[in-house]
């Protein structure tokens, strides 16, 4: 009976962490702070790069410099695929190397790791994208 209660004990306890971890994910614009090392991140129109998460829908977009994007997404424990992403066609005067760069990498993670207000997405071991988040 106690090895009963104790597997019940920790079923709850990962479904619980698991929801958690999702909620930390969803409702929140995550806003770019580093791309593939590189902290200095071009605003355009005054529109910063980011991205947000429809857990219930599977559904990812955001702004990736001067055009929005949006994609399917699929989780798995850590691990964190993104499905073909499209993107707006507005045409932007600014240089645009950063959206390249940025749609390029995202299409490239495989895993991510939460810390805090931290959103980090790897290929690999390699950190390609940091965010910070906002309620």
């Amino acid at each position: 009976m106690k090895k009963i209660n104790l597997l019940i004990l920790i079923v709850t306890i990962t479904i619980i962490s698991c929801a958690s971890n999702d909620n930390n994910m969803e409702n929140r614009k995550w806003f770019l702070l580093e791309l593939e090392g590189e902290t200095d991140i071009v605003i355009i129109n005054e529109k910063p790069p980011y991205i947000e998460f429809d857990l219930e829908s599977s559904k990812v977009g955001g702004n990736a410099t001067c055009n929005n994007f949006f994609t399917d997404y699929y989780i798995e424990n850590n691990s964190i695929e993104f499905g073909e992403i499209a993107t707006t066609l507005m045409a932007c005067m600014e240089d645009t190397k950063q959206e390249y760069r940025f749609l390029q990498a995202l299409s490239r993670v495989d895993s991510f790791k939460m810390e805090e207000d931290r959103l980090f997405l790897f290929e690999g071991e390699r950190e390609l994208l940091i965010f910070i988040s906002q309620l």
